[in-house]
């Protein structure tokens, strides 16, 4: 039998099925677009996203935030924290799109079957997750200083306190005093092993004190004398931090509290030098900041990696403090006052000062080839608070 009256065109993704000229709604699929945060089954955080949000977005229901959280356990150390950029899995199932609206058509006939009821007004759930996060307290920034991009960690100190005591210094011999010197290791050893040479983490060690004046609990440095800088400063480099545990007349006893080095019988001990009250924790940016130069290096070569040292000819009597950072320029620049950020070489941070000189550590490095008598500018100031 002809259709005599044409029905209206309703547009779906899939075809649909006729049957005498109606469309079979169960067959016929309202057209679905994708959301814009995720492709299928993948999430990409964005900044302040909960689990229970997602779960809601894609589950339909806060509290089913644990499927998400179950199938992501390798990558969420804390359910309580989401980081942006972080790829999150979906459930199986859930495809990640929403549905679109079907086209209006004024005076249409709707199939039977594809009338659309009204949606219940949904449950409001609270979010546990919400409110404050690790990430909204204390985010990562990025601090750009010409073309040198520099990440920043207020939440712990700019420099430790094991930094700060492992730290190798310039010093000449005469400003290294009172000096005591390591006597022996008092190590029970009944079978008489062959034992290393160095002191290991936690032995006990006797100290000729030679005018150091000792007391239990006071900490000391052991270090070995280095290569010489200039006509006087050596390299002084620790090797261990010692814990006095009793003092006598002309000696004590102490237990090896860290090791950076080969710590050995015969090596000098002084007093630990004061690690700062109040760690500095910011850092500011500085205009025409201070200048000065490499004097050398820990390790005799140029710079050519994170984590090397070298040392400044500048110091506490300049005002440089423990935590500022520097960037060094090539040694052919006439003016490093002046001296463009993008012609910078590495930024160096301070991790140890002396009256006269720095010493201090490569952060970030743009180019290698820094050398001996390199200029070097503070280009920012560290401090323990920010007002």
């Amino acid at each position: 039998m002809p259709v005599t009256k044409r029905a209206r065109r309703v547009s779906y993704s899939l075809p649909c099925v006729i049957l005498g000229g109606l469309a079979v709604a169960s067959l016929c699929l309202p057209a679905r677009v994708e959301a814009q945060e995720v492709g299928a089954r993948g999430h990409e955080v964005r900044p302040g996203e909960t689990l229970w949000a997602l779960a809601v977005r894609y589950l339909g229901s806060g509290p089913e935030w644990r499927a998400i959280y179950e199938l992501n356990r390798s990558s969420i150390a804390d359910p309580n924290l989401l980081l942006p950029g972080q790829r999150l899995s979906l459930p199986g199932g859930v495809t990640g799109v929403s549905e679109a609206p079907l086209p209006a058509d004024e005076g249409a006939a709707v199939a039977p079957g594809l009338e659309k009821e009204a949606s219940p007004s949904p449950t409001v759930q609270e979010d546990p997750f919400a409110g404050p996060s690790l990430f909204d307290r204390s985010p990562k920034r990025t601090v750009t200083l010409g073309g040198l991009a520099l990440d920043e960690q207020p939440d712990h100190p700019l420099v430790s306190q094991s930094d700060f005591n492992a730290a190798p210094f310039l010093a000449s011999p005469g400003e290294i005093v009172p000096v005591a010197s390591t006597a022996r290791e008092l190590l029970a050893n009944p079978l008489r092993l062959r034992l290393p040479a160095t002191v290991p983490l936690n032995h006990r060690v006797r100290l000729v004190l030679d005018g150091l004046k000792a007391a239990p609990g006071d900490r000391l440095l052991a270090f070995k004398w280095k290569h010489r800088v200039g006509r006087e400063a050596r390299v002084v480099e620790p090797v261990a931090v010692l814990a006095v545990l009793s003092v006598t007349a002309d000696s004590a006893d102490a237990r090896v509290t860290e090791v950076f080095g080969a710590y050995e019988v015969g090596d000098p001990v002084i007093r630990l030098l004061p690690y700062p009250s109040a760690p500095p924790l910011r850092l500011r940016e500085v205009e025409g900041g201070i200048t000065g130069r490499i004097l050398a290096f820990a390790n005799r070569q140029p710079l050519l990696g994170l984590s090397e040292l070298a040392f400044l000819d500048v110091g506490a009597e300049q005002g440089v403090g423990i935590g500022d950072e520097f960037v060094t320029f090539d040694v052919r620049t006439t003016d490093s006052a002046t001296a463009p950020m993008d012609q910078g070489q590495a930024i160096l941070r301070v991790v140890q000062t002396r009256p006269g000189t720095s010493t201090a550590v490569v952060v970030l490095m743009q180019d290698v080839g820094t050398v001996e008598g390199a200029p070097v500018r503070l280009v920012r100031q560290a401090a323990s608070t920010v007002p």
